[in-house]
């Protein structure tokens, strides 16, 4: 199988981003940690370049040189071309010009591009995301909870002018009555069902403003509501219907699984969170990783549901076909769960990483995914499913 250019994942990339391909440069902290433990493997008997570093970051206006080149010829062995060698390219000049023979960047506008080298007609890249010289991002931009929720507000800020650290306070409008929010912490806490209601974060001179709903379910025939967010070399912010059961496994125990998804067609999009013992108290939920030879087919009726080795989760996309295993370490935490008819309803939070399996060995494919939900809850006895 042929590897795929970075200048061909950038294309799939900041298609799918569309209107939204902004909201990724906090996101990328989860892949910039990652960064550190690269898996620098390719199709054996193809050459390939690593970069290094393969994700770096600039604000706007900074320049800085190309990233450091190693050509591995497919049969073991490496070198490090001369600079005469290379040639140089951005995969977006808007966000980032790169000098086609020095290789040294400039950062133009707020984004991310791949910056790409060639050397005898193989490619290799590396991600830099562009900041803004202060930089206010919501890391979830719709929020879901119920009545009597607390939720703290995510937001990432980067600034690169003194003092170093920006300002940072919540507000939400006066006597709204569907929920209050502590104006240094960003501490939410939920009033009554109702939504949606504007949320505005604030860091000394700029704003961003988000959503909150409060959802009341009354039994569980009707779908929960759920939000989410996708950063890395794929970005999406999407919601859509999420149910959870606690559903009999191989050894008849019962496991739990958190569906959502978001509106089928080309644009649907999946992620499940499956943890290997039933939850009957609301707390926080270790999520761990999935290898792809343990996910299989990812049918119902696989070994990954029907006897889950440890908790773990996925996020899969529909158009372009991506399916993104979760890595270790996440967290579901579910903040409440209430009786209602035929079972319960919870709400809460997930934050994880996932690795996209098209993209195994790359750590270019890490994705960081992070969303919040209101979700009926089942007991489901029959044959695992």
């Amino acid at each position: 199988m042929c590897r795929a250019s970075p200048l061909q994942r950038a294309r799939v990339s900041l298609r799918f981003a569309l209107m939204r391909l902004l909201r990724v440069v906090a996101g990328l902290c989860a892949v910039l940690a990652y960064a550190g433990c690269r898996l620098e493997t390719a199709p054996a008997g193809l050459p390939y370049l690593v970069l290094d570093p393969i994700i770096d970051s600039l604000f706007v206006g900074n320049q800085a040189p190309r990233p450091s080149v190693t050509y591995y010829d497919g049969a073991g062995r490496s070198r490090t071309p001369a600079a005469t060698e290379i040639r140089w390219a951005s995969s977006d000049t808007a966000v980032l010009a790169v000098d086609s023979v020095t290789g040294r960047m400039t950062a133009r506008r707020r984004g991310l591009a791949f910056i790409v080298a060639t050397v005898q007609n193989t490619q290799g890249g590396a991600l830099v995301v562009v900041f803004n010289t202060l930089d206010l991002t919501l890391l979830l931009d719709t929020i879901y909870v119920m009545p009597g929720d607390t939720f703290i507000v995510p937001v990432a800020v980067q600034k690169q002018n003194s003092p170093p650290d920006a300002v940072v306070w919540y507000e939400a409008p006066a006597s709204n009555g569907v929920y209050t929010i502590d104006s240094a912490s960003g501490r939410l806490t939920s009033l009554a069902a109702g939504g949606p209601v504007a949320y505005i974060v604030h860091a000394d001179t700029i704003a961003d403003t988000g959503a909150v709903y409060v959802v009341s379910l009354i039994d569980t025939t009707g779908g929960g509501k759920f939000f989410f967010s996708v950063l890395g070399t794929v970005i999406t912010h999407v919601g859509g219907s999420v149910r959870a059961a606690n559903y009999r496994r191989s050894n008849d125990k019962l496991a739990f699984r958190l569906s959502g998804t978001h509106p089928s067609g080309v644009s649907l999009q999946t992620i499940q969170i499956t943890l290997p013992d039933s939850v009957i108290a609301a707390g926080s939920y270790p999520i761990d990783y999935l290898s792809p030879s343990e996910a299989g087919n990812l049918l119902p009726s696989s070994p990954a549901f029907c006897a889950p080795p440890r908790p773990w989760a996925l996020w899969t996309s529909q158009s372009p076909s991506i399916i993104a295993l979760s890595r270790p370490v996440g967290t579901i935490g579910l903040t409440q769960m209430v009786p209602i008819s035929n079972g319960m309803a919870i709400s809460g939070w997930f934050t994880y990483t996932a690795q996209r399996t098209d993209l195994y060995t790359d750590p270019l494919g890490v994705l960081a995914i992070r969303g919040s939900f209101v979700a009926p809850l089942v007991t489901d006895r029959t044959t695992c499913k």
